[in-house]
């Protein structure tokens, strides 16, 4: 096999233990993402098409791996080389970036556009973070402690039932509180089972009888007590039920964004994905050099270039950069104007002189409320729109009397960068894994 051709496995986005089911999903994805009528290349849909006929089959996956795939080189992650930014230089014909950004995305990150890749797909680093201590939020492996604890809490209120189970019901109605929390989790260990209702249904109505027939057996200041421990009990299975839940999307989370990921701060390559379009990306670079200097704040991390999600037949926001700390996100575009005054409209667009212009809708406010659906909800969003003149006079500034509208700001990068520093500085210094996560899908890739 020739060292050159794509690993079917990452062409597809699976593990290498994956089960066929797992391999069928991924290739129905794949295949919406890669289809010619869905803006993707006839010779990426033959290449998913082949991907999946060898891999679907035992026989022919079997002697796929023995032909020396079954110990594939990984891509360095503990300490990647820096990709240095590429010079500006002539970009693809006039029209063709655009169109081929979703599906270049999903072919260098070994998956379809859209689809999480099996590693951390933003390892671009351009700045390592400094040799301190760094906090992390969830912590590496917390799922299991959360799993543990639900636990520890079901096995002691089964055993304060057992204690105050009533003399005159036999002890093995018992089983009717014990059996639906052993199937339970079982049951959503499943995918098959997962979904049958019915068997949900069962569970419950044995715990539920269980239950109303030791309440029934009891009398006086006991029956309260029983009744309240039974409820502890009720939650502790919810908690079991929930637990391989809890394991799937830990575990997803702890491959997504690895420890050696979080060793760097700054992240892509700024103006990735504006190919064919040099003076955006000359815009996003030097934006990029002002406002990497929030990396001297603990916890900071700065991601360039997104695309910002956006309901279906809207086109979508292109984000220059993303900065993140704590429960805090600054959403930044960055444009280049001629000096002059502008104001905030009463739609989040942007004049000059109370009359609009080109691109003063930059669609920063639209990009902050779509960017809010996609990261948890207690992280507070902030929109920032940087402002670099296009004359290099120290005389020739952007003015904004009232930079302010809402949560979104706008000013001068230098101002700019001063309000994300006050911003962020009032949370706290912790990186929140799961922040990054969500914004992984939306990275567009140099």
């Amino acid at each position: 096999m020739r060292s050159d051709q794509p690993d079917y496995y990452e062409l597809l986005g699976v593990e290498r233990t994956a089960e066929p089911e797992e391999i069928t999903r991924a290739y129905r994805r794949a295949m919406r993402a890669v289809h010619p009528d869905a803006s993707g290349t006839s010779g990426l849909f033959r290449l998913v098409k082949t991907a999946y006929d060898t891999l679907k089959d035992p026989a022919s996956r079997a002697a796929y791996d023995a032909r020396g795939r079954t110990a594939p080189p990984e891509p360095p992650r503990s300490r990647p080389e820096p990709d240095p930014a590429p010079e500006p230089g002539p970009g693809p014909r006039q029209g063709q970036g655009q169109q081929n950004g979703a599906r270049q995305e999903g072919a260098r990150s070994g998956g379809p556009s859209g689809t999480p890749p099996p590693g951390p797909s933003f390892t671009k680093p351009q700045a390592p973070a400094p040799a301190s201590a760094l906090r992390v939020r969830p912590r590496f492996g917390s799922h299991w402690i959360r799993v543990a604890a639900v636990a520890v809490w079901a096995v002691a209120f089964l055993a304060a039932v057992y204690v105050l189970w009533p003399a005159g019901l036999p002890i093995g109605f018992l089983l009717l509180l014990a059996f639906p929390l052993v199937a339970m989790p079982l049951i959503a260990l499943e995918s098959t089972l997962r979904s049958l209702s019915w068997l949900w249904a069962v569970c419950v109505l044995t715990f539920a009888g269980g239950a109303a027939l030791a309440a029934a057996e009891t009398e006086g200041g006991a029956f309260w007590t029983l009744c309240g421990v039974l409820l502890g009990l009720a939650v502790g299975g919810a908690g079991l039920a929930a637990a391989p839940y809890l394991v799937r999307k830990g575990r997803e989370l702890d491959r997504l964004i690895a420890p050696d990921s979080l060793e760097y701060q700054v992240f892509n390559v700024p103006g990735a994905g504006l190919d064919g379009n040099l003076s955006r990306q000359v815009v996003a670079r030097e934006s990029a050099a002002g406002l990497e200097r929030l990396a001297r704040l603990d916890g900071v991390r700065i991601v360039h270039a997104l695309m910002a999600p956006q309901p279906s037949g809207r086109a979508p926001h292109y984000v220059e950069h993303v900065v993140l700390r704590g429960d805090r996100l600054a959403v930044v575009m960055a444009r280049r104007w001629p000096a002059g005054t502008y104001a905030w409209t009463s739609k989040g667009a942007l004049t000059t002189i109370g009359r609009p212009f080109p691109g003063g809708d930059t669609g920063i406010g639209a990009a902050v409320k779509e960017i809010r659906k996609v990261v948890p909800r207690r992280v507070r969003v902030r929109g920032f729109v940087a402002v670099l003149p296009d004359d290099p006079a120290p005389s020739s500034r952007v003015r904004f009397p009232e930079p302010e509208y809402g949560d979104l700001l706008a000013g001068d990068l230098e101002q700019v960068r001063e309000r994300i520093a006050d911003w962020l500085g009032q949370g706290a210094p912790v990186v929140d894994r799961r922040v990054l996560a969500a914004l992984l899908p939306h990275l567009r890739r140099p």
